[in-house]
């Protein structure tokens, strides 16, 4: 099993981080491997809470259904598994001061059957997926506008 961990900090209001973060069905707007994330109910994440995660790494197609396992107002904790590939992990948000939000995202994942012994392998990979995946968040998080639909906040507050 790989341990990937990523974090970032960004300039943002604690209900907006946790707007897009928190809520899986948001995944597809900041990772870029996602070609569909089903979230049954949807909304923010809750205990029980189904995930069934598409994404397309390393040349193949993924479908891994999850379930949140722990959800509050600034973390969820999650565990899944689909035919080749096993994951848990976690998603945190701290607040800090002036305005600035941690973003922390854990994932244990480990791939099955005949693919097992390319998990070290394609950890590297993985974790460098992640890492623009988290780049791509903070900069529509620092956009000050993370819903797509609103000014951003910086420009209305710098009167530009």
């Amino acid at each position: 099993m790989s341990t990937i961990t990523g974090r970032r900090v960004v300039q943002a209001s604690l209900d907006d981080a946790a707007r897009l973060f928190l809520d899986w069905s948001q995944d597809a707007r900041w990772r870029a491997q996602v070609r569909r994330m089903t979230v049954e109910p949807p909304g923010p994440a809750r205990v029980g809470q189904r995930i069934v995660e598409e994404l397309r790494f390393a040349g193949l197609d993924f479908v891994t259904p999850t379930r949140i396992e722990h959800a509050g107002p600034t973390d969820a904790e999650y565990r899944g598994a689909g035919a080749m590939v096993t994951v848990h992990g976690a998603r945190r948000l701290q607040a800090l001061p002036e305005g600035r939000v941690a973003l922390v995202a854990t994932l244990h994942v480990r791939l099955r059957g005949p693919l097992r012994p390319l998990t070290g392998l394609l950890t590297p990979s993985y974790r460098r997926l992640q890492e623009h995946d988290l780049d791509r968040l903070a900069r529509i998080l620092d956009s000050g506008a993370p819903d797509g639909d609103r000014a951003p906040s910086r420009a209305l507050r710098s009167g530009r």
